[in-house]
């Protein structure tokens, strides 16, 4: 079965971007947000259609997301959209983990209350989300709200390095927002993190978000629990399970 990208699930331009930028953020977007599913074959044809592009930066885009591992390439075979590797999930955790806990500190020593308005206005949009179930609106926001971190931390580009090594990683915490609960939980630890950060509590910002960042484990056996078909347990995977995030 062939995945397809319908054109509402699409930004209506590149907002300037590259034409290989814009196809690798709008696929890899409807990856994450299960709009392309796992196991689905991605057509070329119809995508470049879609997008506005030729083959040549689709081609560029999937090499990418090959590399991130959320798409599959069989040569002569077509591309087809990875199933969620557990390896890859506990992998995007550690890097993860251990890059934001150091811009939390970072962020809580450092920081200048000119960020005061974007943090409040992330948390309206998250509250907001929350109260209309908007599970793709929410999850931007919420790695929106990491990604001010970073930028609050004086280090804005270590989120893309983070973005980059996650991709497996973000398809199992947006799958988990349906979860009961999920909506009022992070955006209430949110609120106490950033809280922490204004006061320039490095301990409490620290423990606040090693504690928010301890969940995944429970969040991953919530998606392999509801749609276990999605997702690919390779073997020795669980060794790595005591590295997800730093105790120190």
């Amino acid at each position: 079965m062939n995945a397809r990208i319908k054109r509402s699930e699409l930004r209506p331009d590149g907002n300037g971007q590259p034409k290989a930028q814009w196809a690798y953020n709008a696929i890899r977007d409807a990856i994450i947000t299960m709009a392309l599913e796992p196991g689905t074959m991605l057509s070329e044809k119809e995508t470049c259609a879609k997008l506005g592009i030729s083959r040549t930066p689709m081609r560029e885009a999937v090499l990418r997301l090959a590399q991130e591992g959320l798409v599959n390439v069989v040569p002569s075979g077509g591309t087809f959209i990875s199933k969620i590797s557990v390896r890859g999930v506990i992998e995007g955790q550690i890097v993860r983990s251990s890059l934001e806990l150091r811009m939390v500190r970072l962020a809580a020593r450092t920081y200048d209350p000119v960020f005061d308005k974007d943090f409040d206005l992330l948390m309206f949009l998250q509250g907001d989300a929350a109260k209309r179930q908007d599970y793709d609106e929410a999850f931007s926001v919420d790695n929106a709200f990491h990604q001010l971190v970073s930028r609050a931390a004086g280090f804005p580009n270590v989120w893309h390095t983070i973005r980059n090594a996650t991709g497996q990683l973000d398809r199992v915490r947006r799958r988990a927002y349906p979860k009961s609960g999920y909506f009022d939980e992070v955006v209430e630890e949110h609120r106490a993190i950033y809280e922490a950060i204004r006061a320039h509590n490095e301990d409490e910002a620290y423990r606040l978000l090693r504690q928010h960042l301890d969940d995944i484990e429970q969040v991953l056996a919530f998606v392999v629990a509801e749609d276990p078909g999605i997702v690919v347990q390779e073997e020795n995977a669980g060794i790595l399970d005591a590295l997800l995030t730093p105790r120190g």
